[in-house]
């Protein structure tokens, strides 16, 4: 029989330069993915170093307690959490954010969060900053004991530390609220740009010189300082006061959260360095919530939020008795709220039927199939929106 192709001198040529080609394929290959993948562990670790490195210059002790063991929270079921945007222009590089002769710390925005105990609800409380309520006894950071204050207004508790604001908005809801996060200018400003901006509709032009906000009627992108401008101005919405710039900027926490959970933000890890670094950059919290692992697991819960059922309102309010200028909430209303937050039950605008969802088939235990608490109607005087939706009409 002839002797076969591989067995001759040349085809053992040939096969000995297809198996040195694939043995060069394969280093090529071996060493491509070692490249990459410790490029990847280098990036990671970098994130990590870099958002630590970050947050643990904004960590923030309660006053007058004595050091304790850190205790992370895993988050499970229901999450309270308070938000706070402060005024405060110390130590900021972004803007002259509007006037400088603007002294002390004050809460521009002011905000309760509430994820219920399955994480695939969450409600967004805003308290308008003029609003006069008690404010129960404090440290503030210097050590001094601030007295109870039977009716103050609320943006002012941030001077006293951040756990002033807090302890009040716990004791004013009945939520428990053990963490917050305290916003500044520059947070704004750079985690918009982190993300490549977010989308907002106006239904009219806006101009406010104040703020240096000028919008034409329509959809714009919004990133850096006109982001920052759109959610302080007051001038440019409604009727020039603090309740129309809370719909503002529930519009635009709408259209954040939108774009944060979108494909192309998770799945960009460029993307998230950039806002993990911006945002741990910009914030100040207590130190339970400034751990890594916490932050992660809280990004997880949050992340799992169906933002169709998450409600923005605002706290109801009315005229302050002895001050037309300022607001003070009202009773029944707010209890409504918060009785159904404590409670855990979703909340539910007038357009949507308030009914308990049907019980399921018994299982064969013949214990009763638990049941979605019925949803709790939104007082009147709570204005917001029910669905994360800040897009133009089409």
């Amino acid at each position: 029989m002839p002797a076969s192709h591989a067995s001759t001198p040349q085809g053992q040529r040939v096969a000995h330069r297809q198996r040195t080609r694939r043995r060069r394929a394969l280093v090529w290959v071996s060493a491509s993915l070692s490249v990459i993948l410790v490029a990847g562990l280098a990036f990671a670790a970098a994130v990590y170093f870099q958002v630590v490195g970050n947050i643990s210059e904004n960590v923030v002790a309660r006053p007058g307690v004595t050091a304790e063991p850190l205790v992370i929270p895993n988050w499970d079921g229901p999450v309270n959490l308070v938000i706070m945007g402060s005024d405060s222009r110390d130590g900021l590089t972004s803007g002259d954010y509007g006037s400088q002769d603007t002294s002390g710390i004050r809460s521009d925005v002011l905000m309760v969060l509430h994820v219920s105990a399955d994480h695939k609800d969450a409600t967004l409380v805003s308290f308008p900053r003029d609003t006069m309520m008690p404010i129960p006894e404090c440290t503030s950071p210097d050590g001094e004991v601030i007295e109870a204050q039977d009716e103050a207004q609320i943006n002012g508790a941030l001077a006293y530390g951040p756990y002033c604001t807090m302890d009040a908005i716990s004791a004013f809801t009945g939520l428990p609220i053990d963490h917050f996060v305290v916003v500044d200018f520059d947070g704004v400003i750079d985690m918009t740009n982190a993300i490549g901006g977010v989308d907002v509709c106006v239904e009219h032009d806006v101009e406010d010189s104040d703020s240096g906000l000028y919008l034409t009627a329509g959809a714009h992108n919004l990133q850096g300082a006109d982001a920052l401008a759109f959610v302080r101005t007051r001038g440019g919405f409604a009727d020039g006061s603090d309740l129309g710039r809370i719909s503002a900027q529930q519009t635009f926490l709408a259209a954040l959260a939108r774009k944060v959970k979108s494909a192309g933000t998770l799945a960009n890890p460029v993307a998230l360095f950039n806002l993990a670094d911006a945002a741990s950059s910009s914030v100040t919290v207590d130190p339970a919530l400034g751990a890594v692992p916490s932050m992660v697991g809280l990004a997880g819960t949050l992340s799992s939020v169906d933002l169709d059922r998450m409600v923005l309102l605002q706290l109801p309010v009315e005229d302050y008795w002895a001050d037309s200028n300022r607001v003070q909430p009202i009773s029944d209303q707010a209890e409504q709220i918060f009785a159904a937050l404590r409670a855990d039950q979703p909340l539910s605008f007038g357009d949507v039927v308030a009914e308990a969802a049907p019980e399921g088939e018994q299982p064969d235990d013949g214990t009763a199939a638990p049941t979605e608490p019925a949803p709790v109607p939104v007082p009147d005087d709570a204005k917001g929106q029910r669905a994360i939706d800040a897009t133009c009409a089409k």
